[in-house]
């Protein structure tokens, strides 16, 4: 009986350096700072998964390579975040159908900051939110989810 005691005392003991060791290690790859659409797609399996699985309609494509040249959208996500993992990956097919569109991707963590501090100079408080810019104005935002979907809601600001 003291054995059987002693193997449960062991196994537990172990599971938990496991996993805690396992919950540093998603800290540590934790996207933070502005990183690529490369980066992030290779990198963490959720979004390269979101990626493949979505698809945007030929009416949504047409209306996408309408868009004026001049937009700019900063993404603010969580790699740790749901609705970053859903939402994201949707936009960068938005990117893929427009390669006039520029961008920029930024990793948070969680208590939505960077080290630039541009998450907190533009008051970002939800994960993703997409701050849409034309020219050099601000247009509008998305935050966590968009209304309908992200062409449309973008096309809205418009």
């Amino acid at each position: 009986m003291k054995t059987v005691s002693t193997m449960l005392l062991i196994i537990t003991i172990l599971f938990t350096i496991t996993a805690c060791a396992n919950g540093n290690a998603e800290k540590n790859t934790m996207a933070i700072g502005e990183i690529s659409q490369q980066q992030l797609i290779r990198d963490y399996d959720a979004f390269q998964q979101s990626y493949q699985a979505f698809a945007l309609s030929e009416q949504e494509i047409s209306v996408i390579k309408g868009w004026p040249n001049n937009l700019h959208i900063d993404i603010y996500f969580g790699s740790w975040c749901h609705d970053s993992q859903r939402e994201v990956p949707r936009f960068l097919k938005v990117l893929a159908e427009n390669s006039a569109l520029s961008y920029r991707l930024i990793g948070l963590d969680y208590d939505k900051s960077e080290p630039n501090g541009s998450a907190k100079k533009h008051n970002i408080r939800y994960t993703p939110t997409f701050v849409v810019y034309q020219g050099s104005k601000e247009i509008g935002r998305i935050i966590e989810r968009p209304k309908v979907s992200l062409t449309a809601d973008i096309s809205a600001m418009l």
